[in-house]
Formats: structure tokens, sequence, C-alpha cells
């Protein structure tokens, strides 16, 4: 009975096995086949469009329509087995749980259990980018993407272009995140760009073949078990049967690359983006020019303002000069006669109210003396005594020939004088008329002895080297200083009542003052400023910016580097 049934099922086999015409076998390989009627094999389920896992449940992709002409030229049925991913897929094959891969890659480490046919398919290396990249050294450094565990993750895993690698799940992702400019580049085969390229329906990537000599093409074969070297022989002979045309039907249904419009390829939009920003920036140097025409303009018409003051104020004071001095040799050759008779008459017997008008007389001719040498200090400009020297001993020397009437009205005298001063040139009793003027006015200005507490009554002196840096200072300057020069400073700080609003730019004119009539010549303060000026310096005076009433008046001369130290 059992000998019936094996003849029956060899005969039966025998009836269904029918061979391609083409297709040519030797009598071992029909025996094999003729035992072998099912074969198991797995593919991948996400590897489009070579192949992949469908919505449908379906596999499908070239390599499958591949194995359907296989099935129609051998007596053979392909068992799918499915697999979550190509992990399992491999482990699978090598406990012998499946027969045939579909499509695979063949290397080193796969030959030591698995059979390949000659490749069926080849496909080049491609760099896709929103960048014309022709070289994969281009790609120095960049983040390139490829799909986990493929055959270009293992190349360039083991290369030495010095890629920064981005593992990603797929081709379409690594597609989509180059897009986006996640990533700079994606590596892969052509197969699989432009699958994905066409489906998402991406215009703004550009698709450039690796050159031969920098990487090898990705080629395809069958995965055939170790131990069934016969199927390794058939399935060759099956692949080589298989028509030319037939291959490229295949090829052209699942690769088409659309040509990318003008207008949509990077280069189009580069030159839009070039020329745009030409323009731009051509626009906005012409705007940015006009507008530096308009503040130059602006700032030349303050400049010529300043300078048409600056001229009209000079003509004022040599008028003012020429008139002083004229009034001033006028007046001291009769005061001479006036304190010469006064002399005169104190040398006779007097009593004691000839004695009192003749003292008031003395005073008055003093007072008028005193007027007219600051006329002449004002309308001339004596040559200037110029030695290096520190500006520090003619500040002390000027407040020990003032200390008589810091004391006599009560006043607190502080004192913040710096150490190693730069030096400078100067003519120091110049100099020390000045702060003699100065102190003198800031001790008038605090009232007399009793209107205020010794506590209240305070005159701060200091000095200093430092940088300019207040923008009030550098503007009245009228260019003399500028922000960030070094300079010595030298701040003096009553508790008087201050300046009036109306006062502060008048206050350095010849003849201003606030005193009382017969109490001030107004020109000390004017000639302060004429004295600073010779030296290259500039003095100012405003009410105090601390929380203190009073006036603040501020001296700057400049330093010379060579005499720093």
């Amino acid at each position: 009975m059992k000998v019936i049934y094996l003849v029956f099922i060899l005969f039966f086999s025998g009836s269904v096995l029918a061979f391609d015409e083409n297709l040519i076998l030797t009598e071992n390989e029909q025996q094999w086949l003729k035992n072998h009627l099912e074969i198991k094999i797995a593919s991948d389920a996400s590897f489009p469009p070579i192949e992949w896992l469908a919505e449908n449940g379906q596999y499908q992709g070239i390599a499958m329509d591949y194995l359907k002409l296989i099935e129609q030229k051998l007596p053979v049925k392909f068992i799918r087995v499915k697999k979550s991913n190509w992990s399992n897929i491999i482990q699978g094959f090598k406990e012998q749980k499946i027969d045939l891969l579909s499509a695979v890659a063949k290397n080193k480490i796969r030959q030591q259990y698995m059979l390949f046919t000659r490749p069926y398919l080849s496909f080049p290396a491609v760099i896709i980018s929103s960048h014309q990249y022709q070289h994969l050294d281009e790609l120095k450094g960049k983040k390139v993407g490829v799909v986990t565990d493929s055959y270009w993750d293992d190349l360039l895993t083991h290369s030495d272009f010095n890629i920064q690698i981005v593992r990603i799940d797929s081709g379409e992702i690594g597609v989509e995140l180059t897009s986006m400019g996640a990533i700079d580049a994606m590596i892969s085969n052509l197969a699989t760009v432009s699958y994905a390229v066409k489906k998402m329906g991406i215009s703004n990537l550009n698709i450039v073949h690796v050159p031969r000599q920098e990487h090898r093409r990705l080629e395809l074969s069958f995965g055939i078990r170790k131990d069934w070297p016969e199927l390794q022989g058939i399935l060759q002979k099956a692949l080589d049967s298989i028509a030319k045309e037939e291959k490229d039907s295949i090829y052209n249904k699942w690769i088409k690359l659309q040509p990318i419009s003008f207008w949509q390829s990077t280069r189009f939009w580069y030159s839009v983006i070039a020329i745009s920003l030409i323009i731009i920036i051509s626009i906005s140097i012409i705007l940015l020019w006009n507008r530096t025409l308009k503040l130059r303009v602006r700032e030349r018409t303050e400049e010529l303002k300043k300078a048409q003051t600056q001229l009209i104020y000079a003509e004022k004071m040599e008028s003012i000069g020429r008139l002083s001095a004229g009034v001033a040799h006028e007046v001291k050759n009769p005061l001479a006669i006036l304190q010469m008779s006064i002399d005169y008459l104190k040398g006779e017997q007097n009593n004691d109210t000839i004695k009192t008008i003749l003292d008031d007389m003395e005073d008055a001719v003093f007072r008028a003396d005193t007027v007219i040498k600051s006329l002449l200090d004002f309308s001339r400009e004596k040559e200037l005594q110029m030695q290096m020297g520190n500006i520090n001993e003619v500040i002390q020397n000027s407040i020990r020939l003032i200390e008589h009437e810091i004391r006599q009205n009560n006043i607190t005298l502080k004192i913040e004088l710096q150490n190693n001063l730069s030096k400078i040139p100067m003519d120091k009793n110049r100099l020390q008329q000045v702060f003699i003027n100065l102190f003198m006015n800031a001790i008038q200005a605090m009232g007399p002895v009793g209107k205020q507490t010794s506590e209240q009554m305070v005159l701060q002196i200091k000095s200093g080297n430092d940088t300019i840096k207040d923008p009030w200072l550098i503007t009245q300057s009228d260019g003399l200083f500028n922000s960030g020069q070094q300079a010595i400073q030298i701040i003096i700080l009553d508790s008087g009542t201050g300046l009036e609003k109306q006062n502060e730019q008048v206050v350095f004119e010849p003849f201003f003052t606030t005193k009382s009539q017969g109490e001030g010549t107004g020109l000390g303060l004017s000639v302060s400023k004429t004295i600073i000026g010779l030296h290259h310096g500039m003095i100012v005076m405003r009410n105090r910016l601390d929380d203190f009433q009073g006036a603040e008046v501020i001296i700057l001369f400049p330093v010379q580097e060579e005499n720093n130290g």
C-alpha cells in the first residue's frame, strides 16, 4: 500500500512540474524541486520600493515582482514568513526557519551562513540634500542621515570620511528630515530615494550620484540557506531566463524620477534670493547714505552755528579786552595820584573824622586798583612760565593762602587729592590765581558766619586721574575732550545756594557777578577760564548732582602720555 502511495505521489508531482521553455535544469535540480515544492521566504517590511508591507497586508515592490516571475518559471510556491523587523528576519534565517531572503546585500559576515545568487538589482549610491554636494568629502563634519543597520550605515561607520551619522528608521523619514533642513544630507540608494521623493511630492532637494571611486553600489541578491546549494543554482538560472524587457518593465513600474521644473529647483530660488538680497542691500545702502548725508548736513550746520557763535563771542571778548585795557590805563594814573594824596594827608595832624575819611578813600582806591589789575589780566595774555609739575602742589599752596578765611567762616574742609597724579606743563602762579579765586567764590557762596552750621558749610576739593565718560562734559568741551580720553580732573564742591538756571550759561562771561555791588568785579571766573584755556584745559560749573545743595566746579587738563607715571 505504501509503495502504491509513493508511486502516486511521484507521478502526481511529476505531472505538475512545469518549467519555462527557456529554463534548462539538470535532473538533480529537477529532483530537488520535486522534494521542495514549498520554500519559506521573508522580506523586509520597510524597504520601498524594493520590498515592503503595504497597508492592505500584502508585500509589494521590485523584489516581489521578481518572485512572481520566478514562481511562473519554477514549480515552487513561496510561503511568506512575516517578521517584525530585519534583525528578526536574520535570526530566523540562521535558525533555518526561513529558507530564502528576497533581497539582501552580500558581505563577509553573511557569507558564513548564507549563499547568494548574482545580484539581480543594482542601485548607485546617491547624496540627497538641498545643496549640490558632489563628493562624500564635502560632507565632512555635516549631519548625514542613514537608515539604521542598513548597507550604508555599515559602510559609513567603518569609513574615514569624518561624517556625523544620524541614524533613522526609514528612507522616507530621512528624505523628510533633509527637506526640512533638520539634517544636512542623506545617503541611500537611488531606488529608495526616488520612490520617497515621488511619494512625498518633495521638490526642493537635489539628488547627486556618489562617484564610483568613492563608494560601491547597493547590489541585492537572493539569499539562500547554506545547506541548499541546489536552490542557489536553480534561482540563478531562473533569474538569467528573465528577459530584459521584463526587467525594464519592473524597474520603470517602481522607479520614476520626475524632472524638477526650473522654477522648483533650488538653483532658481537661490538666484531669486540672491537678486532680492542685492536689491534690498542696494536700497538699504541708498537710504542709509541719504540718512547719513542728512545727518552730516545737520551736524555741519550745527558746527557752523557754533563756530559763528564762538566767532561772535571772540570778537566780543576782543572788544571788551581792548576797552578794558584802555579804561585800566586811563584810570590807573588818577588812582596813583589819589593814593599819593591820601598818603600825604595821612602824614599831617588830623582829627578822628578826617582819619576815617582818609581810610575810606584809601579803601576805595585799593578796590579800584584791584579792578584795574583784573581788567589788565583779562585784556592781555601774558606769556606763561610753563614747567612740568603736579597740580596737587598748586592746590595745596592755594589752600594755605585761604586757610584764615576758612577758619574765620567756620567752614569744614574736605580734601581728597590722589597720589601719583600725572605731571603736566603749567604756570604755577597763574593756576594758583585760579584756585584762590574759585575757593574764595565758594566761601562767599556759603554765606556769612552763623547763617549755616559748620556741618552744613563744607568745601570739598578732589583731584585724580580719570577717564572722561560724562556726556555733559564732552559736550561742554566743544571737541577739546573725547569719550574715553584720560585727563586730570579737579572737582570743587561747595554747600552754597548753587546756580540759578538762567545763570548757568553766562557764569564765565566778563563782568557777570551775583555778588552785591562793590563786592566783586565779575572778572574772576572769566580770567580763570582764560588761564585754564591757555593750559589747554576746560572749566565748567553746574549745580551739584548729589543730594546736597551747592555748586560744582570741574576742571580738566589733558594728560600727555609721555609724562605719565
